[in-house]
């Protein structure tokens, strides 16, 4: 079973590839990001179309049961009774694959196109390949250069992590919009003792900079905080000009100081 759900996602995986390639207003949002073609491709970046039914159809006609979509978390099925078909999770968003730290797709992580959309992050659900609070986006490419390194640089959204990689910041990882957890926190120690934390520079980010700094702390790892200039977000600097963002990150501070 477990065979069958990673070559579903696999398949989605491209699905949401082909759709990007067709749809315009979805690339030039990535290309006015500052993500260049090649990013796109090598991130495997992809776009679920504004329908209900689009990718459900399309793998139910290659062969796939309504049984496998659903427990690979890319459809949801509807109330008992209500007679109707189950539904994509992911419509009108930029789809992120999540995957294992092989390389595997194990998730997507879509996030939304249009301002009304709420959330504006969604990632799969768990699945017996997912666990939302253990994976990390990025560490199948970050984890041989954290290592090398001795530090990993955490970023919130998927936007901010492709472009930092782009920078030559490769040692980057991000949580996909969900707070970092004990786990997270646990895999990367296993890597680097040392990590850089690079957050929002607004009220948001930095709440969850003393949470994950709290957490940090406490597993014995050695803390420091990028201070991003007032409402800017690592993309916003990236975009401007990379070599600010390297220098953000050198003149980072240890935590305590930085709160204190």
């Amino acid at each position: 079973e477990k065979d069958k759900i990673r070559e579903v996602l696999d398949v989605a995986a491209q699905f949401f590839e082909k759709e990007l390639k067709e749809n315009k207003s979805a690339e030039e949002y990535l290309l006015a990001r500052g993500l260049t073609p090649e990013t796109i491709k090598t991130w495997h970046i992809g776009y679920a179309p504004a329908e209900w039914r689009a990718l459900y159809s399309t793998l139910l006609s290659t062969g796939f049961s309504q049984e496998i979509l659903i427990k690979a978390g890319l459809i949801k099925a509807v109330e008992a009774g209500a007679g109707k078909e189950p539904y994509d999770v992911f419509r009108d968003r930029l789809v992120f694959p999540l995957s294992d730290a092989t390389g595997q797709v194990i998730a997507f992580s879509g996030r939304a196109l249009s301002k009304d959309t709420e959330p504006k992050y969604l990632n799969s659900p768990e699945t017996v390949l997912f666990a939302k609070h253990e994976t990390l986006y990025g560490l199948d490419k970050a984890k041989e250069k954290i290592r090398r390194k001795n530090y990993a640089v955490l970023v919130e959204g998927q936007i901010d992590l492709v472009l930092s990689h782009q920078a030559g910041v490769d040692n980057t990882v991000a949580s996909s919009g969900t707070a970092f957890t004990a786990a997270h926190l646990e895999r990367l120690k296993r890597l680097s003792q040392r990590i850089i934390l690079a957050f929002d520079g607004d009220k948001a980010g930095e709440t969850a900079a003393e949470k994950a700094t709290g957490l940090a702390l406490a597993l014995g790892l050695e803390v420091k905080i990028a201070d991003l200039p007032k409402d800017a977000d690592p993309a916003d600097i990236v975009k401007k000009d990379p070599e600010v963002w390297k220098e953000i990150l050198r003149q980072s501070k240890p935590a305590i100081e930085y709160f204190l």
